[in-house]
């Protein structure tokens, strides 16, 4: 019988799902327990695929054994071959076809909760933009409030090793192409991209103050919705003074924390995005589960300024500037940290002192109902909280406590 771990992280805030499976030989390559292949429309060699950004994650429509469409959010930081769905009762029609003989167990990078055992299925077949996807695997993973709430699972190695897979972030469009068609275009910018386990890596630069850029290795994770998490270290990585300390995020078994803060640069080649807000872990959490995160994190909130094409054949990641390359970068303006609970609840979970919320009276466990008028749910929630991100805005919250109504205006400023 075959004995597998998956390491799974998510980072709801920011948000991040990633997958780490080892085998009896630690360092080797992550066992594959599908052979999936492949069926292009005759006479193509690419599809295009419409996807939603939600909570920053990139969600794409998937058919799974015929039916759906599931929602699975696409990852670079998921390096298994197989799919991952979410435990639900949305998986029983599609019949799956368990493992008898594999045993796995799933956990929190990110928190210091047990490893928790996970199911495996095989022969399952998937369509997305015209594709087929046949005699893949899935992994069953344990929902996770909020998250599930709009994203069924996740999908990644099967496709960015497979084809080049490029993000329109213009058109709200994902293109998977042979790799032997591509060529990126003469204007864009190529960085060299090393697959690695359980992610791929880049070479970028950081300018934390007023000093000199110091080189980073990031690992490149499109399940991010941060711009960039840094690993303070001795090399000049540092949170400025003037970070606050937060709730980072959350993992399959715990929260995460650490410092948010803003750093004057993040080189990306030739290319600068300025003004960054960036996360800063805490020391227990920089290698999740001793995982190698190098210096850090490079996520969605900055790769969603570009369009950009991952190709892992060519060893390469092209950016071209989106339409928001110069958009300011932003944090919570509120002070107010809530998060969704197993029952669907949204709830706060820190207040910052000083903050707009705290000078609101806003409490510890309060459950938010209504944010500048509209109803508050798991699935609703990451969208309306980008309310409490615009300077100088007035946002009415209302909360519950103690099964009572509160009604609370928020002056928002800007904290970082």
């Amino acid at each position: 019988m075959k004995h597998l771990r998956i390491t799974g992280l998510l980072l709801l805030v920011p948000a991040l799902l990633m997958a780490q499976q080892e085998s009896h030989h630690p360092g080797g390559p992550p066992v594959s327990l599908s052979s999936p292949r492949f069926e292009l429309p005759p006479g193509t060699e690419e599809v295009s695929i419409p996807f939603r950004l939600v909570n920053q994650h990139i969600v794409l429509p998937v058919m799974v054994n015929g039916q759906g469409p599931f929602q699975l959010t696409l990852d670079t930081g998921m390096p298994a071959q197989e799919i991952g769905l979410h435990d639900s009762g949305k998986l029983e029609p599609l019949h799956l076809a368990y493992r008898d003989d594999v045993r796995m167990k799933v956990g929190g990078a990110g928190g210091k909760g047990k490893a928790q055992p996970a199911r495996v299925a095989t022969g399952v077949s998937c369509e997305m933009g015209g594709l087929k996807l046949l005699d893949a695997g899935a992994i069953i993973l344990p929902p996770i409030p909020g998250f599930a709430a709009y994203s069924d699972g996740v999908i990644g190695a099967v496709l960015f090793r497979h084809f080049t897979v490029t993000v329109d972030n213009d058109r709200g469009v994902v293109t998977l192409r042979r790799p032997e068609s591509y060529q990126p275009p003469d204007d864009a910018t190529v960085l060299p991209l090393k697959e690695d386990h359980p992610a791929p890596l880049i070479e970028a630069k950081v300018r934390i103050g007023e000093g000199e850029t110091v080189p980073v290795s990031l690992v490149v994770d499109l399940g991010a919705t941060h711009a960039v998490s840094l690993n303070e270290n001795d090399r000049g990585i540092a949170a400025p003074a003037s970070s606050l300390a937060a709730r980072i995020g959350r993992g399959l078994s715990g929260p995460l924390t650490g410092k948010v803060g803003r750093i004057r640069a993040l080189e990306l080649g030739n290319l600068t995005l300025k003004d960054v807000v960036a996360t800063f872990p805490d020391k227990e959490y920089q290698s999740p589960r001793g995982m190698d995160s190098r210096d850090g994190n490079l996520g969605n909130g900055a790769l969603n300024r570009f369009n950009v094409t991952f190709d892992y054949a060519g060893g390469r990641m092209v950016l071209q500037p989106a339409k928001r390359f110069n958009e300011p970068f932003e944090w919570d303006m509120s002070g107010m940290q809530a998060e969704p609970d197993p029952e669907g609840s949204v709830k706060v979970i820190t207040v910052l002192a000083g903050s707009p919320a705290a000078e609101a009276g806003i409490k510890k466990n309060d459950v938010v109902a209504r944010i500048g008028g509209v109803k508050v749910d798991a699935g609703s929630y990451y969208e309306l909280r980008e309310k409490l991100r615009k300077n100088g805005d007035t946002v009415a919250v209302e909360l519950q406590r103690g099964g009572k109504p509160i009604e609370v205006s928020l002056k928002l400023r800007r904290l970082i």
